[in-house]
């Protein structure tokens, strides 16, 4: 079958999945046939990557940070997201990955024991804002993926040093379409995890400046105002976990569906490779369907039949449902980040953080009652300081008189989880996590 065929009958089998109105997508489903087809060598080094991360993990436990940088790279105002919908995304990610989402009661109980806490943690260091007059469209029948967004010269922004920051591009994606006929919008794409000891130092793909995780804008954020509607799809809920979803993939993780069938139908033989995540034949809709159990089989790590896990945040179920990786995703994830992508761990010194210019520190932290903020220049005209809950909404807000130099916030009746802190020096933000006990 050729190529350009199989991928069309790739989109194609979406639709039709989807009673004829526009499809929902990650991205990785189309980037993944366009390197199976164009790039074998390469899938062959995903792969290994992958089996190599599924092998137990000797590595020690504790907390591991990535320093992320945001590209938002808009045409249009509502395209340039505020510095209030990013920090609420680096919220959600930490909350996410740490298990200290609002919403882990939500998870049905057969699968509580199954729920793990990453201690990956998601620290901001910029935000790049380009204006362009360019239009990011992902080729169907080509093979690259937006890759204009990552180089200044083509109207996008040019990437940090991918080896050691977790760039993270926000734009407007396309729809995709055959001429007049939209068949489907991508949320988000990212690349997964490459360039093992033993591969050669040009595997990673497709080009190492374009390694990284791209979200639409209006996927971004718990606090996004800008609703996310597709014609006969309906309003889609924005918890901001599409980019825990990619962000996934970026640390290896596959669908829990095993991503069988690429150019037929799943069934129950194919895997994500991680034993506590129950085999399914299909993704979720966008819904939150506790019911669904597409493969009536006794799962060997639960030794029982179980349902397909709709919790889980690397399925295409609704937003409100998704709250959970489980222990052997998290086992998975590490085993990345401290194997190919190890260089995220690595202190650099090659960009300054601008998000922590204005500089302040937190004591204690983590705190019960109240924490102080210890600023490292008085407060000049025009500071302010504001707590956020790991939901994004704001919980306290105060002006700083002119040459403060720290001030007390009370967490009486706080719930114990992860909140923001965001100064205002007058010039500039910068932001900090606090830890409620």
């Amino acid at each position: 079958m050729k190529p350009l065929t199989s991928l069309f009958l790739l989109l194609l089998s979406c639709l039709t999945a989807n009673a004829q109105t526009p499809s929902i997508l990650c991205g990785n489903d189309i980037f993944n046939q366009i390197v199976r087809t164009h790039h074998p060598e390469l899938a062959a080094g995903f792969d290994a990557a992958f089996d190599e991360a599924r092998q137990p993990g000797a590595h020690p436990r504790g907390p591991l940070t990535i320093n992320v940088v945001v590209h938002v790279v808009w045409k249009d105002p509502a395209e340039n997201l505020s510095d209030d919908v990013i920090y609420d995304q680096i919220a959600v990610l930490n909350a996410d990955y740490n298990r200290l989402n609002a919403d882990t009661g939500n998870l049905r109980p057969q699968f509580q024991p199954a729920a793990g806490a990453a201690d990956i943690h998601f620290n901001l260091v910029a935000i790049e804002r380009v204006q362009t007059n360019a239009l990011f469209e992902i080729d169907v029948l080509g093979t690259d993926l937006l890759g204009n967004l990552k180089h200044s010269d083509e109207g996008g922004s040019d990437a940090w040093d991918t080896d050691h920051y977790l760039n993270i591009w926000v734009c407007k994606i396309q729809p995709l379409a055959f001429g007049p006929i939209v068949i489907g919008q991508v949320l988000g794409f990212a690349f997964p995890p490459n360039n093992l000891p033993h591969w050669p130092a040009d595997s990673g793909a497709p080009n190492l400046d374009e390694d990284g995780v791209v979200i639409d804008f209006r996927a971004f954020g718990s606090n996004n105002p800008n609703p996310l509607e597709f014609p006969g799809v309906g309003t889609l809920s924005v918890k901001g976990r599409t980019p825990t979803h990619e962000v996934g993939h970026y640390l290896g993780l596959r669908h829990i569906w095993g991503d069988g069938g690429v150019l037929g139908p799943n069934d129950c033989d194919q895997s994500d490779g991680v034993d506590d995540t129950p085999y399914a034949n299909a993704q979720s809709n966008f819904d939150c369907d506790v019911s669904k159990n597409t493969c009536p089989q006794v799962e060997l790590f639960y030794g029982t039949d179980m349902p397909d896990l709709i919790e889980n945040y690397m399925d295409y179920a609704s937003e409100d449902c998704m709250n959970m990786f489980t222990k052997g995703q998290v086992e998975l994830m590490r085993n990345v980040l401290t194997g190919p992508r190890s260089g995220l761990l690595e202190s650099v010194a090659t960009h300054q953080p601008s998000a922590t210019a204005a500089g302040f520190r937190l004591l204690p932290n983590p705190a019960n009652d109240r924490v102080r903020v210890d600023l490292s220049t008085p407060a000049s005209a025009g500071s302010s300081l504001q707590l956020y809950g790991s939901e994004g909404r704001l919980l306290q807000s105060k002006t700083l008189p002119e040459g403060t130099a720290s001030e007390w916030v009370e967490l009486g009746g706080l719930p114990p989880g992860l909140y923001m802190v965001r100064v205002h020096n007058g010039r500039q933000w910068s932001a900090e996590r606090l830890v409620v006990r």
